[in-house]
Order: C-alpha cells, then sequence, then structure tokens
C-alpha cells in the first residue's frame, strides 16, 4: 500500500501540481480513507519527501565507465536522464521550494549531487579527449546548460498548451551539442532527436 501510495502520488503532483493536490484528493483517487494514508505518512511533506527519495533521487544507471564517447554519452545516455522530467506540470518545482523547504533541499541535493555532477564529468572528458572545443569551460557548460533545461521543464516560458516541451527539449540537445563539439567531435553527432514518447496523463 504505501508504494501504491507514492505512485500515485507522484503521478497526481506530476499532472496537477504540489500544492493544488491535497491528501483528500490523493486517497480519494484511490479508493482508501486519509485515515490509510496517514497511518504510511504523517502529514504532505512526509508524503513528498518519501516520493522524491524513491521515485525522483533514485540512482542515476548511467555507468561511468561507458564505451560510448562523450559525444554520444551526452546526447544519449545523459540527456535520457532528464526525459523523465518531460510530463511534469510546471508548478511541481516552485511548488517545492515555496511550500516545501525540506523536500526542496532534498531535490537540490541530488540535483547538484547526481545530475550536474554526471554532466560536469562529461563536459570535462569531452574536452580532454578532444571532441569538445578546448577553449570551453566544463563548469560554464554545465550550468549554462542545466539553466537551459530548468528554463524549459520548471519555468513558465513554455506553457504546455503553447509549446510541446519535449520538442523544444529535442532541438535544444541537438543544438546545444552542435555548439560544442570540435571538428572531430563532428563526426560522432548522432541523430539526436531521440524517439521519445509523451508520457501519458494519469487516468
Amino acid at each position: 500500500m504505501r508504494e501504491r501510495i507514492l505512485n500515485r502520488a507522484l503521478e497526481l503532483f506530476i499532472y496537477r501540481g504540489i500544492k493544488s493536490t491535497s491528501m483528500d484528493d490523493i486517497a480519494q483517487d484511490l479508493g482508501i480513507s486519509k485515515k490509510t494514508v496517514y497511518k504510511w505518512f504523517e502529514n504532505k511533506d512526509h508524503l513528498i519527501e518519501e516520493m522524491l527519495k524513491t521515485n525522483l533521487c533514485g540512482p542515476i544507471e548511467v555507468e561511468q565507465a561507458t564505451e560510448e564517447n562523450a559525444v554520444e554519452e551526452f546526447c544519449k545516455s545523459l540527456n535520457s536522464l532528464i526525459q523523465k522530467f518531460t510530463a511534469i506540470h510546471v508548478s511541481f518545482f516552485s511548488d517545492l521550494k515555496k511550500y516545501y523547504p525540506a523536500a526542496h533541499e532534498l531535490w537540490e541535493n541530488y540535483k547538484e549531487g547526481t545530475i550536474i555532477q554526471r554532466f560536469r564529468a562529461n563536459f570535462k572528458r569531452g574536452i580532454e579527449t578532444g571532441l569538445y572545443r578546448a577553449e570551453l569551460d566544463p563548469e560554464v557548460l554545465t550550468q549554462l546548460y542545466i539553466s537551459q533545461i530548468e528554463g524549459i521543464f520548471y519555468s513558465e516560458t513554455f506553457q504546455p498548451k503553447k509549446f510541446k516541451r519535449l520538442e523544444i527539449y529535442r532541438l535544444n540537445v541537438k543544438l546545444f551539442a552542435s555548439g560544442i563539439v570540435s571538428a572531430a567531435g563532428q563526426k560522432f553527432l548522432p541523430e539526436l532527436t531521440a524517439k521519445v514518447e509523451e508520457v501519458p496523463a494519469p487516468k
């Protein structure tokens, strides 16, 4: 039951936003009593924190010792990590920051210690192996790329009603990779718009 609550809560938070989804909503959606939800989670803050630990801030399945070169890794393996965030409601992370500081800190620690670290390592490896332009700074590249991703998925700039965020994301990967590769790295640029299906809205 605990796992069932966590999984459904994530789906509802993703598509409706965190603040607009109450514990009552979760219980009603699951067809259980609110008492059952509180049996496993003492309050909404606790539920959100456990949801992040279980579903969004888990281990990344990208091997450091990969046979892919840095260009291929960036375009395929690393960016596959970001694709799971394509369907997240635009208010999800702003709700975390504003109303649930402990959960937001969990997310920020995960982002810095796992996601950002992996991209930083990729940019550094690409420069060292001559596949990315030598004059680039891996730290600047990392912060620039993460800010672009957040601008697509976590801000109100690209409203889902007006833009297909997945298509914008694909275009961003293509433009970013094309801009940082060296002449030697050009030949490794794959078909960058990977076929990623939209995550269906929960029923």
